[in-house]
């Protein structure tokens, strides 16, 4: 059940990107509202379908995107890894695991999608995507990402009750 709850979620979620979040830019960048609601739902302790949600929030961002579907869901099953491994390693402090994942799964997705508009024939200079791009929407990311946290952990709770009350 909690794997199927991440289907009207992530599309309400990519719709929320879409519509707002695109909207609110610094510089050239935009918050990535699915990934930090995927990062969100990984670093929750709780929670054991991770690989689901990763998974189909790849997927809708991928229908959604200019970025082909593949490089999505490889950018966000990379960052399903490192989620899990941050949430073992760190599992006292989820917030340092909630800033940590943002960072690296920010910097893991700019950079498969910059390595595919390259591979497409897109020509970008590294240093104003690092700086008009990925440093932007890294701030962005991480400003968002403990409303987003609030809102995931409650979503949790809900499907995750037996596991909360023990």
């Amino acid at each position: 059940m909690p794997a199927l709850i991440g289907i009207p979620i992530l599309i309400f979620a990519v719709i929320l990107q879409s519509a707002i979040f695109s909207q609110i830019t610094l510089l050239l960048a935009s918050a990535d509202f699915v990934m930090v609601v995927v990062i969100s739902w990984i670093i929750n302790d709780r929670v054991k379908a991770v690989w689901e949600w990763a998974l189909m929030g790849g997927i809708i961002v991928g229908f959604v995107s200019e970025v082909p579907m593949w490089g999505t869901v490889i950018g966000y099953l990379i960052i399903t890894i490192v989620g899990i491994a941050l949430k073992r390693r760190v599992w006292r402090a989820p917030l340092l695991a909630l800033f940590t994942a943002i960072f690296l799964g920010t910097i893991i997705v700019q950079v498969i999608t910059f390595l595919i508009l390259l591979v497409l024939g897109t020509s970008i200079d590294p240093v104003q995507a690092f700086n008009l791009i990925l440093l932007p929407s890294l701030l962005l990311n991480l400003l968002i990402a403990l409303p987003v946290q609030g809102v995931m952990n409650e979503i949790a709770s809900w499907f995750y009750r037996e596991a909360y009350e023990a």
